[in-house]
């Protein structure tokens, strides 16, 4: 069927946003932050540790937020495998303030980006569904309806 009824365009348009959304999702912004965290306690319990756990956090941070941003914020495989590998690679670094350094901000910049909405641009008013203007002629019916 070509001749498909389309559902009716919304009157009021979108919220504009003054803060463009952020790169990475929010949740691989916190995994970023929670994987950054667990260096503190390697750090004070085995100092030669560290090297393990940097690798084995970084490989965790890269398959997160490439998961996370395939299937969550929908972005390409190239795209997500980049980001994962830049996340994993800020978690990995083997001081617990590199990742929330960068993790914060990220999830700071995702929320700003869905609190702080700019009212809609007023366009051309258009009528509303229930103000439509219908042109019909009233036709005279006969007396007798089948009397």
């Amino acid at each position: 069927m070509t001749d498909q009824m389309k559902s009716p365009t919304p009157l009021l348009p979108a919220p504009r946003h003054p803060i463009p959304p952020a790169p990475v999702h929010p949740l691989a912004a916190i995994t970023t932050v929670v994987l950054d965290n667990i260096f503190g306690v390697f750090e004070f319990v085995d100092p030669l540790a560290i090297i393990v756990t940097s690798l084995g956090v970084g490989i965790i941070g890269t398959i997160s937020t490439t998961l996370v941003q395939r299937y969550l914020a929908k972005d390409s495989w190239g795209a997500s495998i980049a980001k994962g590998l830049v996340m994993g690679i800020i978690a990995g670094v083997p001081f617990p303030v590199t990742g929330t350094a960068v993790g914060v901000p990220l999830l700071a910049w995702a929320g700003l980006h869905e609190w702080v909405k700019l009212p809609a641009l007023k366009g051309p008013s258009a009528p509303a569904a229930d103000e439509e203007i219908v042109d019909a002629e009233v036709k005279d019916m006969p007396e007798d309806r089948g009397q």
